[in-house]
């Protein structure tokens, strides 16, 4: 019998914000440790929250081993790592306030129109699987994350824009910046003819774009032929720049660099699709076992659940190139907010984009009406895929530009 210790830990700062004042100052201090017995091909499971007893842990995952639950891969074993980027965001919680209230009284002064509202986190994280296999796997972080929607005071919307910062380096100058481009441009109407043949689209948040690969690369939906990929490992789908990876380099983003299984890859990558060609699809170990896939360190951590297969850390490989060098001289739409969109099951896709603007590679040229946008994944990914920047929005962010040509046209109104 193998004991395996997971382990979650939470510190948050959260402030809330009222029409760009801080409303609220909230703090929490979770954690979070699941016990897993492995015996006999077989798992059982125990969780806690907060303070626990472990031998009530394991009295209790050992009944759970009483139910037969099957796991036939083998836990992970002998692998030791430790990383600690708690120390990269120097910075105490009083000063974080601090520097948080000096952010909105700049953006209410210099923006009276507009109201600012949502919240603003300072996170402190440590993460750990150890096993009597010899797993040692830790790792703590520290970054934060501004979130606030931007109401233009006489509008009749909920929400007109939106700011959105992430990571493990804070900087006043560039935060102002990033959250003044909207406001700079709101006023400022763009013209747009009713419809757009394939004009680059610019994305900051990547999750619909790539919903398709989401769904369709589960290993267990591609094995059992559901997928729209199934039966294609090895064939060029998509174009030469497309690469699509499971990236937990730490450096480059805020994931952690061990899945729920223990599994830590090689170069902390492993490519789901490289220059065009599909690889793999994503899995867990037990899924991978169960239907002879390639073990891609994809499995979710949960405390008190058996480990499931998750696209966690799933992203577009970066470029040598810059977003301006990607748009070449073409001007783009910017998708700020572009929320409700999806896939059909043929792989057609079709978004509004609630906040957009006409954009230059350097700078939004004025605020464009509510837009739709609609492609298909084979072209989105194929011949009209622009590429994935090398540079981000903010210093430390995890979010690069991705930019697709798209066919766009005009819904009626602004917002």
């Amino acid at each position: 019998m193998i004991k395996e210790t997971v382990c979650i830990k939470e510190k948050k700062l959260g402030l809330t914000v009222t029409n760009g004042k801080i409303g609220a100052v909230l703090r929490s201090n979770t954690q979070k440790t699941g016990l897993r017995l492995y015996d006999d091909n077989c798992l059982g499971i125990a969780g806690a929250i907060g303070a626990y007893n472990e031998d009530e842990l394991i009295n209790n995952a050992k009944h759970m081993l009483k139910f037969k639950l099957p796991y036939e891969a083998a836990p992970t074993s002998d692998v030791k790592r430790s990383l600690d980027l708690s120390g990269k965001m120097d910075i105490s919680d009083e000063e974080f306030v601090e520097l948080s209230k000096k952010v909105l009284d700049a953006l209410n002064t210099r923006y009276p129109q507009f109201m600012f509202s949502n919240k603003i986190n300072l996170m402190e994280t440590e993460e750990s699987l150890i096993n009597d296999a010899g797993v040692e796997l830790v790792q703590c972080d520290r970054y934060f994350e501004l979130v606030l929607l931007i109401k233009y005071r006489e509008s009749k919307s909920m929400m007109d824009s939106i700011g959105f910062v992430q990571s493990r380096v804070i900087d006043y100058d560039q935060i102002l910046k990033n959250l003044s481009w909207s406001c700079d441009a709101y006023e400022q109407k763009a013209d747009f003819s009713e419809t757009f043949e394939k004009i680059p689209v610019v994305m900051i948040e990547h999750q619909a774009f790539l919903m398709k690969f989401l769904t369709d690369l589960r290993g267990d939906v591609f094995a059992n032929g559901a997928s729209l990929f199934s039966g294609k490992t090895g064939e060029k789908l998509f174009d030469d720049k497309f690469s699509l990876e499971i990236n937990r380099n730490t450096e480059k983003t805020l994931t952690r660099f061990f899945d729920g299984e223990g599994i830590v890859l090689p170069d902390d990558r492993f490519a789901l699709i490289e220059n065009g060609v599909l690889k793999a699809p994503y899995s867990s170990k037990r899924m991978a076992k169960q239907y002879n896939l390639p073990v891609t360190g994809s499995a979710t951590m949960q405390y008190d659940s058996v480990p499931d297969a998750t696209p966690y850390g799933a992203a577009v490989a970066s470029s040598e190139k810059t977003l301006k060098e990607l748009l070449g001289g073409r001007k783009a739409i910017y998708a700020l907010y572009a929320s409700g969109g999806d896939f059909t099951p043929q792989g057609e896709y079709a978004s509004p984009i609630q906040a957009a603007y006409m954009f230059d590679g350097e700078n939004f040229l004025g605020r464009l009406p509510q837009l739709s946008m609609s492609s298909h994944v084979n072209d989105m990914f194929g011949k009209d895929f622009v590429g994935a920047s090398s540079d981000v929005d903010y210093p430390g962010s995890p979010c690069n530009y991705l930019v697709v040509d798209m066919n766009v046209r005009k819904i009626d109104g602004w917002m």
